[in-house]
């Protein structure tokens, strides 16, 4: 298992090469398949090691566990920032989310009215990168899908800056 870690890790590595001139980042690396068990399962035991940021750009979200999670972070005064696709919002299941999250703390802001934010990512204490197929929904929870969690600042500052383009 630890050879496909450092596979992963390779692979990251020369990716980073070529797409950016940019130093490669060195990056720990751990995926995560629905065939293991829940991806949800994983996201939150990611994001409850949060200490003080938790910035995210998602496409679909209506996971109610996974918005008490965002709500019990924003509690403990976790900055927690989130970018959902306005198209997905509009729903009424998300948004009861989005009214959920917002009372609970959480900085909420529909973004791609003209297009779709189909990312999918979370930054923890710009160290960290949650990225992967998962949406963070129900319906998710039954697909084939897989979450990469990386510990890697370098990268985790280039998603922040990604993040902050996106409106």
């Amino acid at each position: 298992m630890r050879s496909g870690y450092r596979w992963m890790g390779f692979v990251l590595l020369l990716l980073a090469q070529s797409a950016s001139a940019a130093e490669p980042f060195a990056c720990r690396v751990e995926p995560r398949f629905s065939s293991d068990g829940s991806i949800g399962q994983a996201v939150i035991e990611a994001i409850r090691q949060t200490k003080g940021r938790l910035v995210l750009a998602l496409y679909g979200f209506d996971n109610v566990a996974l918005a008490d999670e965002l709500v019990g972070l924003a509690k403990k005064k976790v900055e927690v920032r989130l970018k959902v696709d306005a198209g997905r919002s509009a729903g009424s299941k998300v948004a009861r989310i989005i009214e959920r999250l917002k009372a609970g703390g959480v900085q909420v802001q529909t973004v791609a009215s003209n297009g779709r934010n189909h990312n999918k990512f979370a930054i923890i204490d710009g160290a960290r990168v949650l990225t992967g197929s998962y949406n963070w929904t129900f319906k998710a929870e039954n697909n084939w899908e897989n979450l990469l969690l990386l510990d890697c600042p370098e990268l985790a500052k280039r998603y922040e800056v990604e993040w902050e383009k996106i409106h």
